[in-house]
């Protein structure tokens, strides 16, 4: 029996098979990319805004430039009771976006975790409030290992000093804000 030979394809028509799935889902991507980036950005912006309403509770924030150049903040709104502060610090598994709110005494009333990529369960637990609430009232905030008050999670050191960097960041940030030693 003789068995029929197959023609290999040439070198062309795979190049060209490749671009054409290539572009394909690439235009795929792009439609899904412009379908979904108004609601993306709509739910990043009530996630912002809650977050500053846990940290400080007014009734408007007003984003006000910060000429610092702690790499750290990302914005600063002002509010009647204080200031909103958001930094990004780095932690164990890339940024932690985390809102902080500083009181008109200089002292943190909240911190929010916006966003962050920490290993689920150890670094993950910054986000409990049990952890967060260590920071309210402080005007300069450390790890007990660091001779501070806050304890670290338990397997996150990494992660519960980017926080503290953060809260730290934040406090400085209001500091210099209002024209003292921070500048």
């Amino acid at each position: 029996m003789d068995k029929a030979k197959k023609k290999p394809a040439s070198i062309g028509v795979l190049i060209l098979t490749l671009f054409l799935v290539t572009a394909v889902m690439s235009g795929l991507l792009g439609l899904v990319n412009y379908v979904t980036k108004d609601r993306i950005a709509a739910f990043k912006a009530e996630s912002m805004d809650a977050a500053m309403r846990e940290v400080l509770p007014a009734d408007s924030y007003s984003e006000v430039e910060y000429g610092g150049d702690d790499a750290l903040v990302a914005g600063v709104w002002e509010a009647a009771g204080g200031y909103v502060v958001e930094v990004t610090p780095s932690g164990f598994g890339g940024e932690v976006d985390m809102m902080v709110g500083v009181g008109a005494d200089g002292k943190v009333t909240g911190v929010s975790i916006v966003s962050m990529s920490e290993t689920s369960g150890l670094g993950s637990n910054a986000s409990k409030p049990e952890f967060r609430a260590q920071y309210f009232g402080k005007a300069e905030a450390a790890l007990k290992k660091d001779g501070g008050d806050i304890d670290a999670l338990t397997g996150a050191t990494v992660t519960s000093r980017a926080v503290t960097r953060g809260v730290n960041a934040a406090l400085a940030a209001v500091e210099y804000m209002r024209g003292g030693a921070g500048k």
